[in-house]
């Protein structure tokens, strides 16, 4: 009987930890986002790849749940093209700095803030729907950001930017690597 009193207890000891915890993890995303980073080519090949692998596993579950959400391939298509975009756009806006043996890199810190900030919205916004779902039996919506198929849109940006900037920075290190010998200098 104890073990039934504990069991509950513990899930909601679990989940208030999450919670006191995500603002922290949120703010620690954003202060070391923007930091200057040694580019390492094996770090940087594992997290492309890494990547890769996320993004199918997620394309898997959005062929599952799209027997039960409307427009989960399109929002979650239209999301990965948009993360895409912002990978490239997060790449031009980085700050690189070739040296003799390494290549130092320094993410844009305001589109870390933005990124960061889009997964709050999202968060605060699933919290107060399920409020609203489990106290006023408000249903859920069946289209746009706010969606089921609205959430797979944001998880698909964020690997679309994860693995875009991935593989353009693991294409900027490869290129450093080659050529850090040669003599750049004007003549």
């Amino acid at each position: 009987m104890p073990l039934l009193f504990a069991l509950p207890l513990a899930l909601l000891v679990f989940v208030a930890i999450i919670l006191l915890l995500m603002p922290l993890s949120l703010w620690q995303r954003v202060r070391s986002g923007g930091a200057r980073r040694q580019a390492r080519p094996w770090l940087i090949s594992f997290n492309f790849w890494a990547t890769l692998v996320s993004t199918g596993l997620f394309a898997v579950f959005v062929a599952i749940a799209g027997f039960w959400w409307t427009g989960a391939w399109a929002y979650a298509a239209l999301g990965w093209l948009a993360g895409l975009l912002v990978g490239v756009l997060g790449h031009f806006l980085t700050r690189f700095e070739p040296g003799p043996e390494a290549l130092h890199y320094k993410p844009n810190t305001w589109l870390v803030l933005a990124l960061t900030a889009m997964i709050v919205v999202r968060v605060v916004a699933g919290m107060v729907q399920g409020w609203q779902a489990s106290v006023n039996g408000v249903p859920w919506p069946e289209a746009g950001w706010l969606s089921h198929a609205g959430l797979l849109a944001m998880a698909a940006l964020l690997l679309g930017y994860a693995g875009m900037y991935a593989w353009l920075l693991r294409r900027r290190v490869r290129h450093h690597q080659r050529y850090r010998g040669f003599d750049r200098s004007p003549r």
